[in-house]
């Protein structure tokens, strides 16, 4: 298990918190879902299978972006 001190993910302001978040949610969900997330002091900690380089293939090779939801459109 690899743990990562994300610094750029602060709980204040809100819009880092969400960025960890997001960086948690995408993770678990397409690369490894025993992955975990966890505040310390001013900044978030990811512990995951994925070691730094395969972290930065995920998000520059294999990431899929969430598709957005038109609900006007039926779809």
């Amino acid at each position: 298990m690899n743990v990562h001190d994300l610094r750029g993910c602060a709980p204040v302001p809100l819009a880092h918190y969400l960025k960890a978040l997001g960086i948690l949610r995408l993770v678990s969900e397409q690369a490894d879902p025993g992955a975990r997330g966890w505040w310390e002091g001013e900044h978030f900690r990811l512990a995951t299978v994925l070691d730094r380089p395969a972290l930065e293939r995920f998000f520059l090779e294999q990431y899929r972006p969430t598709p957005i939801l038109d609900p006007w459109n039926k779809g």
